[in-house]
């Protein structure tokens, strides 16, 4: 197959249109797309318009794949800190296609390069059309696109089955118990205890001065914050970073297992995950703690408990301090969780299991998926 190759410059153009006073919406970017729409009480005159099939990008955290095609609004704003730019030569290069060779690695460390050797450390427009690219014709272009929003599609329906399952057993944790913490009196068998005489929490490590996350694969995943809270498991994705056998040494007392829970303490406080078994023997921030030894109750019943108490502000109200918001261990581990009967937890948790194959079978279909999608970016690089 011909493949066309040239410098990206000849193919897009810089979008230098400033709002008019237009009520439109307000888009941020992340390496996830566009950041839906957010109300703002400021000027927005010197916001960014950007059109359907543009493209918008952060100057100063190209290192992170903030770059993200708007496939949502016919027109919209953004930050006049963002940049924006279209496909003008639409008759040899897709927007789409092109998309999929920004979401490539080698791109991101191409633009992390280049504003590593800019004066201000910033990746502008001027530098994104130096970097040189590789594309088939239209057709190709086309059939690929086409194949990926299928994987995309698959993902997403997989993945809202999952959210809806989620919120039933959520549903059916509160309908069950629930009411029994505004109780002053429990039923005989029901008990208040200590989240500590449950389970062990235990913290996370700091990374030694001298480490630095890999992006190459090792057998050693390093769970972080962002890697926590999208779903019930915390599985092993694409997006997430590694260590070295000598760095694992040093920290080794600190991995989490399959069926661990994690809460995360700093920064995004409150992310609740389990530990899916992709990531057995994987080490842990010193951001997250984990939840070890579960015993009395059920992980799904621990877990669900305390993904109520983050509903109801519970865990939100035991942090702490003014400047950078933590999370304490020892207000984890003092936290008072509900103790039914064993026969009460079987009881739910014979409910839940009811989801939990599905849940499980999906799971593992969108990691499959997501490995097939990672196949086809690479296979675009080579």
């Amino acid at each position: 197959m011909e493949l066309t190759k040239c410098k990206l410059g000849e193919l897009i153009t810089q979008r230098r249109e400033k709002n008019d006073g237009s009520n439109l919406p307000i888009c941020g970017v992340s390496k996830d797309g566009l950041i839906p729409p957010k109300q703002i009480d400021a000027d927005t005159s010197i916001y960014n318009v950007f059109y359907r099939d543009d493209f918008i990008f952060n100057p100063a955290r190209m290192e992170l794949n903030s770059i993200a095609i708007n496939d949502k609004y016919d027109r919209a704003i953004c930050s006049s800190l963002y940049e924006v730019f279209f496909v003008h030569r639409t008759d040899l290069l897709l927007p789409h296609f092109l998309k999929l060779i920004v979401k490539q690695k080698w791109f991101t460390r191409y633009c992390e390069f280049l504003g590593q050797g800019s004066a201000r450390e910033y990746c502008r427009f001027n530098n994104i059309s130096e970097i040189e690219i590789e594309f088939p014709p239209i057709e190709e272009q086309q059939r690929i696109v086409d194949y990926y929003s299928s994987i995309q599609k698959r993902i997403a329906l997989k993945k809202q089955i999952n959210d809806n399952l989620e919120a039933t057993a959520q549903a059916i944790f509160q309908e069950q118990f629930a009411s029994y913490y505004g109780l002053s009196e429990l039923p005989e068998g029901w008990k208040l205890t200590n989240l500590e005489n449950l389970c062990t929490v235990k913290g996370g490590k700091r990374l030694p001065a001298d480490c630095e996350l890999l992006n190459t694969p090792t057998n050693h995943p390093y769970i972080r914050v962002r890697d926590v809270g999208s779903s019930r498991y915390v599985c092993l994705t694409d997006q997430f970073q590694y260590i070295d056998e000598e760095t694992h040494s040093a920290i080794s007392r600190y991995i989490v297992n399959t069926g661990d829970i994690v809460i995360s303490i700093v920064g995004t406080i409150g992310l609740i995950g389990k530990i899916h078994s992709s990531l057995d023997n994987a080490n842990l921030t010193e951001n997250c703690v984990k939840l070890a030894g579960i015993h009395t109750v059920t992980s799904d019943y621990l877990y669900y408990t305390l993904c109520y108490k983050k509903q109801i502000k519970e865990i939100e109200l035991l942090t702490v301090g003014a400047v950078q918001s933590k999370l304490p261990m020892y207000n984890i581990q003092s936290m008072k969780i509900l103790v039914p009967p064993e026969t009460v937890i079987r009881e739910f948790q014979n409910r839940i299991d009811t989801f939990n194959g599905q849940v499980e079978a999906n799971t593992i279909e969108i990691q499959s998926l997501n490995e097939l999608q990672q196949v086809l970016l690479a296979k675009l690089s080579g």
